[in-house]
């Protein structure tokens, strides 16, 4: 799985989760699953970055760069 794809994944997942906590679904409904989905991969960032698996750490941070450009 690409970096692209695992975080349209995340972003997926999210997504219908938080619609259903809000009345509109609209630009907020997005910057919103955006902030948590963030929130996920920095968290993810901390784990990994004990393993000092260089490479899963820098795929970690390309989900997060693509997370960042949906």
């Amino acid at each position: 799985m690409t970096p692209q794809q695992k975080a349209q994944e995340i972003y997926n997942k999210l997504v219908v989760r938080i619609q259903r906590y809000d009345e509109y679904v609209d630009d907020r409904s997005k910057f919103n699953t955006i902030q948590c989905a963030l929130i996920l991969v920095d968290e993810i960032l901390k784990i990994t970055s004990e393993s000092y698996d260089i490479d899963h750490i820098n795929w970690w941070k390309e989900v997060k760069q693509e997370i960042e450009n949906l």
